[in-house]
């Protein structure tokens, strides 16, 4: 299924991360609480009525002017507990009606743990320790998985791609989550890395042929790689280096490998290893920034090679002004763009963003070529 608008948009796009010269800077907001609140949807309504989300997500899309594409069609955040193997506190349930969603942190694995993974594979551990101790988050999802053929069909006939259709977890953002992240860190990558390396490697005979899988289904036009808790900011560079980047490494290659951009999703400060990601292919992979690295760094680092995403930070989106919004991207245009940008804002649109700002930074991108 397709149409002319989606193809259109689609193709804009595609030639932004091959570095190709565009009509105009595509702009491909990532948005969830952000379209509940704009459509005056109760929190708990959005997580459990996935045809009145969808809706919501649409709408709130289109409200924003000449936009490319979603980073998503469809959120639950009974995903969480799977991606960081920690329970979800859920409005309606653990919060109030129209609260946000909170992923708990709290030692909910203990080391011994590991030697059930080395003995049963990362599979059956994780089936059993969802159930165990993140409250049987699967039993929540049988609505939502129901939905998604539903929702991209309405996307697609709506002219909107999604350019992530599901993320892919690295083996450090795991247990960064169950274990938490101090004694993450000190307990396990410190005190035991060979025990990790070989807990790191189940994993990864897990999950490759899973996402591959996946892949093959649902021929993705690009997924998230995440780096959330593996900034290297947080870690010492041998630890970094041992790891983080193989796991981007493999992953990327498994994208690569099935025509799937890889959206390299780096939250947090990524300055000192920017130039690491040369080492991926050229002209096709996006690397998507929430402002705290610096992205004018990044175009200088890997610009001549690899589309950048987002960076208009969280708080211009809710505290700016349209002038103040337009001005900033308008200014990032100038330094990084047109060519090799993707216009959106630093990770998620915060839930509470003002509707004006966020339609600001879709028109500044959509403004640019035709003033410039």
């Amino acid at each position: 299924m397709s149409n002319a608008l989606y193809d259109q948009r689609l193709a804009r796009i595609r030639k932004a991360v091959a570095l190709e010269p565009v009509d105009k800077v595509p702009v491909a907001p990532c948005a969830n609480a952000f379209c509940a609140r704009a459509q005056g949807i109760v929190m708990k309504d959005y997580i459990t009525d996935f045809a009145l989300a969808c809706g919501a997500n649409i709408k709130t899309l289109e409200a924003l002017g000449e936009i490319d594409a979603t980073q998503n069609e469809l959120f639950s955040p009974y995903l969480l507990p799977g991606q960081w193997l920690s329970k979800v506190a859920v409005p309606g349930a653990q919060l109030g009606d129209d609260e946000m969603w909170q992923v708990l942190e709290c030692e909910n694995m203990t080391q011994d743990q590991y030697q059930d993974i080395l003995k049963d594979g990362f599979g059956p551990f994780l089936d059993k320790f969802l159930v165990e101790r993140c409250n049987d988050p699967e039993r929540h999802l049988t609505d939502f998985y129901a939905y998604l053929g539903e929702a991209k069909r309405r996307f697609i006939e709506a002219g909107i791609p999604c350019i992530a259709d599901f993320l892919i977890i690295t083996p450090f953002e795991f247990f960064c989550g169950g274990r938490s992240l101090a004694i993450f860190f000190m307990d396990d990558l410190m005190e035991e890395p060979e025990l990790m390396d070989e807990v790191f490697a189940k994993v990864m005979e897990y999950t490759i042929p899973k996402y591959r899988a996946m892949m093959q289904e649902m021929k993705p036009i690009g997924v998230w790689i995440g780096g959330w808790r593996t900034s290297p900011d947080m870690l010492s560079p041998d630890l970094w280096e041992r790891f983080v980047w193989p796991y981007f490494k493999q992953y990327t290659d498994l994208c690569i490998e099935n025509d799937v951009i890889p959206i390299f999703h780096l939250d947090a400060c990524w300055d000192n290893k920017l130039e690491r990601f040369r080492e991926m292919p050229a002209k096709k992979c996006i690397m998507a920034l929430d402002s705290k690295t610096d992205i004018r760094k990044a175009k200088h680092a890997v610009g001549d090679m690899m589309c950048l995403l987002g960076d208009v930070p969280a708080e211009l989106l809710t505290f700016g002004t349209p002038e103040e919004v337009r001005k900033y991207v308008t200014d990032l245009l100038d330094d990084i763009g047109p060519v090799g940008y993707i216009a959106a804002s630093g990770c998620d649109i915060p839930s509470n963003g003002k509707m004006e700002n966020v339609r600001a930074m879709c028109d500044a991108a959509n403004d640019y070529i035709k003033t410039h």
